[in-house]
């Protein structure tokens, strides 16, 4: 009965690996290694076609991207690790494939310098390097073995080789998305110096496959590879395909998804269109632990966490502190109540071990709860920071059909199944969203061609995760301007008490009111102050401004105060009216649009026969644009006599002989309002007519003067007093010469 021992070591700061013993040493230990080169461990076919029959080839296709074509930059190489000079490997290739027409399909082998150490040369269709078959593939470069003929190169330095090819473009000269080449089969095997396999050196950080022209399922054209992602913070998860339908298709991985602007939650997002990084290095088999160490299993942050303040923005910043690169989520608590609340707000941020400065990695929180409202200075809010190990991203493009889902396994540290997450919501009313985690045993994040073609849907997990102590602290946020102030902004003399107020301004505690003009006594207590004028008081502006202890005062409102002097007002009114005059408009005072009274009966017109007799007083007042008012008076008599009576008086004749006396024609009256007379010789022509009883007749007609003798007059005339009527005197005057 054989035993064995185990022993814990570490290698390269890695988690402990176990060696195993066997008795016999040495011997025993070379006839494991044997046993191990008589299986084969080729790195190719194998890995991206478990199973003949099954669709999985290589791709170059540089209409894509530049994928293992000559001089393509070191993101998108196909490389070969080699650790140690006493180390070669093989390599070789199966039938090619170009779809649009036949071309002769070069490669070469790169260096860790840069050199060209093989080729360029022609892909080999026979003979040495080519491989006729799966189980060939499979095999490896073994022939005793029944595997293939490989290529062979002896490194003569350590480092990543990079295998590259070529082919010509199309008639235009441009590459199209049908000028692809594939190779049926493909091997790169790494060996060492007893010829046996080394697995885990085989690696691009974007690999392309094709696993034939996408069909709506059920069809076998699918893809069952299994892929192994190192990320940058050194874990091994593997990607199990399960069979996805996707045609042409690269497959990478990195820390953030489909874009890098900061905000992980906006990079994560599946999105139309072709959105895909190449940063992990993505394996056909585990990686080399000696060479590709793995990392730790739990990371750790550094307490304390530490809080900063902005008084202005009413923002914090967090500073963590973690022992290696990574993902870190906090959940600021707004809301008290235990779990997770619509106030609540996540923030996911990446974090370094050593970001430089004060070694802190600054997260901002805006200050802001879940539905966007600032919350207010002093509220009590917790922060807890959890820190996100071995975050893997898989935005893949343009797979048609992924109905079987992804399945994921945790190889390096060891550790339980992962959950899968995604959010495809920016791919219309057809795309999930899963943010609490995916781990179904038959496989997660399923979808079909409404949503897999041209969109790069993306899909993460992490291995690991810790998480700190809630640290507790309290919002600080400059108070805000209280907003505007109500009350009369406006006066027309001083020796007034008005109350003026202000809405509580959340972040303010106390309020201070002042005012910049003279005269004014302010008394104030929280939201509303009692501000008295003196008589003497000048315009000015009131302000108030909120303050609190944390963050001082803030901004002030303001209300402009402004004192007018009333207007100048006049009225230059009658003495007297007759008690029988007829009603008339009050008319007088200025400036002009104010209004009478008499007695506060305001009046547009003045009935002597309503008001009746004696003395009246007659009151105008008038307002101005800023509501400031002055007023004027005149005392009206209302009379009676002699002097109110209608009285007229016609000559019955005159001498126009230029003495002096009685030259004139002319009636005499009194409280006479219209008049007219017309004066017409025997022979009825009119020589004479006018409407003012004050214009008399010279006796002359046009110039010439008249024939002494009798003449006619018609004289019309309305009296002014109530009821006023026209009234027909007619008679004789004599013209004397």
């Amino acid at each position: 009965m054989s035993t064995y021992f185990e022993s814990q070591v570490e290698t390269n700061g890695s988690e402990p690996e176990t060696v195993v013993t066997f008795p016999g040493g040495k011997y025993m230990f070379i006839c494991l290694l044997l046993l191990i080169s008589s299986v084969g461990v080729s790195e190719g076919t194998k890995q991206i076609m478990p199973v003949a029959g099954r669709k999985g080839t290589l791709c170059i296709d540089k209409s894509r991207n530049d994928f293992g074509f000559f001089n393509a930059a070191p993101e998108f190489r196909l490389n070969i690790y080699v650790a140690d000079l006493s180390e070669k490997f093989y390599f070789g290739l199966g039938k090619i494939t170009k779809h649009d027409t036949t071309v002769v399909v070069k490669y070469q082998l790169r260096d860790p310098a840069g050199n060209i150490v093989i080729g360029p040369d022609p892909v080999p269709t026979s003979g040495q390097g080519f491989i006729q078959s799966y189980t060939q593939a499979v095999n490896g470069p073994f022939p005793a073995a029944g595997g293939y003929n490989p290529i062979q190169h002896t490194p003569l330095m350590t480092g990543n080789y990079s295998l590259e090819f070529f082919y010509p473009p199309d008639t235009l000269s441009t590459y199209t998305y049908i000028s692809y080449v594939t190779f049926d089969f493909f091997d790169i095997t790494v060996v060492n110096s007893a010829n046996q396999p080394i697995p885990g050196r085989v690696w691009s950080k974007a690999w392309q496959f094709f696993c034939g022209n996408w069909q709506t399922p059920p069809t076998g054209n699918r893809f069952y590879g299994t892929m192994y992602i190192l990320s940058d913070d050194s874990i091994v998860t593997s990607l199990n395909c399960n069979g996805f339908v996707g045609g042409t298709f690269s497959i990478s991985s990195n820390r953030t998804g489909c874009s890098t602007t900061g905000n992980i939650a906006v990079d994560r997002q599946s999105r139309p269109g072709f959105h895909t990084y190449p940063q992990y290095k993505v394996f056909l088999s585990e990686p080399d632990s000696i060479i590709f160490p793995t990392g730790k299993a739990s990371p750790g942050i550094n307490l304390p966490i530490a809080i900063s303040n902005n008084c202005a923005s009413g923002s914090v910043d967090l500073g963590v502190q973690v022992t290696q690169d990574g993902i870190i989520e906090i959940l600021v608590e707004v809301d008290p109540n235990p779990g997770a609340d619509p106030r609540d707000v996540k923030i996911t941020a990446s974090v370094l071990a050593n970001p430089g400065g004060n070694g802190y990695n600054i997260i901002r929180w805006n200050g802001n709860d879940g539905l966007g409202k600032p919350v207010s200075n002093g509220s009590v809010v917790s922060a807890t920071v959890r820190f996100i190990h071995g975050i893997t991203h898989l935005p893949i493009y343009d797979i048609e059909f992924n109905d079987n889902g992804y399945l994921v396994e945790v190889i390096r540290p060891s550790g339980p199944k992962p959950d899968i997450y995604w959010d495809d919501s920016l791919l219309g009313d057809l795309g999930t969203v899963n943010l609490t985690g995916c781990k179904d045993i038959i496989g997660c994040h399923l979808w079909d061609i409404s949503i897999g073609d041209t969109n790069t849907i993306n899909s993460w997990w992490y291995v690991g995760s810790s998480t700190a102590p809630a640290v507790t602290f309290n919002v600080k946020r400059a108070p805000g301007a209280p907003g505007a102030i109500g009350g009369d902004p406006s006066f027309c003399e001083g020796g007034i008490t008005r109350t003026y107020t202000i809405r509580r301004e959340p972040n303010s505690t106390s309020y201070n009111w002042s005012y910049s003009g003279t005269g004014a006594t302010i008394s104030y207590s929280d939201t509303a102050a009692i501000v008295s004028f003196a008589l003497s008081a000048t315009s000015g502006i009131l302000s108030v401004s909120g303050s609190n202890l944390e963050c001082g005062t803030g901004q002030s409102s303001t209300l402009p105060i402004n004192f007018y002097p009333p207007p100048q007002v006049s009225f230059a009114g009658i003495d007297s009216v007759c008690y029988n005059e007829a009603a008339f408009l009050l008319t007088g005072g200025a400036p002009p649009g104010g209004e009478y009274s008499i007695k506060g009966t305001t009046l547009a017109s003045f009935d002597p026969a309503v008001q009746g007799l004696g003395d009246h007083l007659i009151v105008y007042r008038y307002t101005d644009a800023h509501g400031c008012k002055n007023s004027d008076s005149s005392t009206l008599f209302v009379k009676k006599g002699q002097s109110c009576e209608i009285v007229i008086w016609v000559p019955d004749a005159f001498t126009p002989n230029g003495d002096g006396v009685n030259d004139i024609f002319r009636p005499v009256s009194n409280n006479i309002r219209e008049f007219s007379v017309n004066i017409y010789s025997r022979s009825g022509e009119l020589v004479f007519t006018s409407a003012h009883p004050e214009t008399g007749w010279d006796g002359t007609y046009q110039g010439q003067a008249c024939p002494a003798g009798n003449y006619v007059y018609i004289i019309i005339y309305k009296s002014s007093f109530a009821p006023p009527k026209n009234t027909t005197l007619t008679g004789n005057v004599i013209l004397v010469r």
